[in-house]
């Protein structure tokens, strides 16, 4: 397994707002006392490998001009391709994305009155302490997996698969944030890979259903909305042009997924399609490849 070096996460405080007003219009961060600081996004196509199944498998994310020479792996995954350039075989998703090129006022106004509203609470009344860990250790990245682990077996979803994610941070491409309140275990985490002008969610968690009470299950809701809005000010303030929220299901037929899509309605996602492919590299990959299509598995 491949994990990345122990270095000192670089993290940024969001700073509570002060003389915000009830009813008055959304005032963006930078006039609103927010601190922000980021690094350049990596801006290189960072290639992540990573074991599974006795497979080596690489992943490029946004990108789909293969390396030179090809990597040393059985296979090679395309992943979140909002364009690509090629004749290959491509699977098509659906993708929920935020253009952070916008002005951060209507970056705001895109979002639904409730999100703002929310997110002004949070703001103004729950002392929310942000932080944004850019090169995150082998250990932040264990506490990240075992909260979301915990949060996919409330919800009947995969564990995270913790050699890919180990990968990616090794890789550079890997960021983790966090939101938290005094006296509390932080209340919602988020991760992302961040690559080539982009950042795509990966996994979001937040433990709310733990909580009895209605005004702290309440307050994490807040939260959650809160480190998006963080998110995409670290994001833009690294460089990057668009905050991808990850595929849903646009029917909506389940009502957990149509929740989910109405969440990143509301602050501001519109859908966009974006493709991936898995190629082989090797004769392993190859067979690989052709049993995965008949078992219809997704790596």
């Amino acid at each position: 397994m491949t994990r990345p070096p122990a270095q000192k996460a670089e993290a940024w405080r969001a700073a509570p707002l002060a003389g915000w007003q009830e009813g008055s219009a959304v005032v963006p961060a930078s006039q609103a006392g927010i601190r922000v600081s980021a690094g350049p996004a990596p801006t290189s196509n960072r290639i992540v490998h990573y074991r599974r199944g006795g497979l080596e498998i690489a992943e490029l994310y946004f990108v789909d001009e293969l390396p030179e020479p090809l990597p040393a792996a059985d296979l090679l995954r395309l992943v979140a391709v909002p364009r690509p350039t090629s004749d290959s075989a491509w699977s098509r998703r659906n993708m929920l994305s935020i253009d952070l090129t916008l002005p951060e006022d209507e970056l705001l106004q895109a979002m639904g009155r409730n999100t703002r509203y929310k997110i002004r609470r949070a703001m103004r009344r729950d002392r929310l302490h942000v932080e944004t860990f850019e090169s995150p250790t082998p250990e932040l990245v264990a506490t990240f997996t075992d909260y979301w682990d915990q949060f996919a077996t409330s919800k009947s979803l995969r564990p995270i698969f913790r050699p890919r994610l180990y990968a990616m941070a090794d890789s550079g491409m890997l960021v983790i944030s966090r939101v938290s309140h005094e006296g509390m275990p932080p209340l919602a985490w988020h991760a992302y890979a961040v690559a080539s002008g982009r950042a795509l969610l990966l996994y979001s968690a937040s433990h709310f259903r733990s909580y009895r009470d209605s005004a702290e299950r309440n307050m994490i809701g807040r939260a959650n909305r809160y480190l998006h809005w963080h998110d995409m000010l670290w994001c833009r303030a690294a460089g990057c042009e668009w905050y991808d929220m990850g595929g849903i299901n646009l029917a909506g037929e389940d009502p957990a997924t149509r929740r989910v899509t109405e969440f990143k309605l509301g602050l501001g996602a519109r859908p966009q399609p974006t493709y991936m492919r898995t190629g082989a590299v090797s004769a392993r990959g190859r067979l690989a490849k052709t049993l995965l299509r008949l078992l219809r598995i997704d790596l």
